[in-house]
């Protein structure tokens, strides 16, 4: 796995080679192995990042082109379409750029990359992010990201690391007595 998408920078400048004209009437070139396997690379990555981070808010990735000098902000479907379009046609996707997009609603590739493979050598899977619907305390409905319930305001990490501890065989009351004597405040 490569530590910057296809073509550098940008995922999606690995089609044509630099200076070809572009022709339409011309056939798609097939990617060679080495670049379809880059561009596979980058689509599971997009994924692990798009698993860690879209539930936090972000919208999609950043990538500073070095070409142009420009960051090229792509939402989370939009980039993978266009790596999806890659593997099918051998060409990079036009795409428009976003308009006035919020620098802080999107992950910076090399950022977003160096996290997820830190997870990964972490023993952390995808999707391994233990969820809760309701509060422990007061049962209220909480979304997979929120960090305190909107209802309460108590932290729900440690609803989360109590349904993790009794997931991996701990005995319930077992789980209660070890939070509370790690500081936690009860809950129901």
């Amino acid at each position: 796995m490569t530590d910057e998408p296809l073509g550098g920078d940008d995922p999606l400048e690995g089609g044509a080679g630099e200076g070809e004209p572009e022709d339409d009437d011309e056939a798609p070139r097939p990617l060679q192995p080495a670049e379809r396997e880059s561009v596979e690379a980058d689509l599971d990555d997009l994924g692990a990042m798009r698993g860690v981070f879209e539930s936090q808010g972000a919208k999609g990735v950043v990538i500073a082109c070095s070409e142009c000098g420009s960051n090229h902000f792509y939402d989370w479907e939009l980039l993978k379409e266009s790596l999806e379009h890659m593997l099918a046609t051998g060409e990079p996707r036009m795409h428009e750029p976003a308009y006035q997009p919020r620098e802080d609603d999107y992950v910076v590739w090399d950022y977003g990359k160096g996290y997820v493979d830190a997870l990964a050598d972490a023993g952390l899977e995808d999707g391994a992010i233990v969820t809760l619907t309701t509060c422990g305390w007061c049962q209220a409905a909480v979304e997979p990201h929120f960090a305190f319930c909107p209802a309460c305001g108590r932290p729900t990490a440690v609803a989360r690391l109590f349904r993790e501890l009794v997931n991996r065989g701990m005995d319930e009351r077992e789980a209660r007595t070890l939070l509370l004597r790690a500081g936690f405040e009860p809950f129901g």
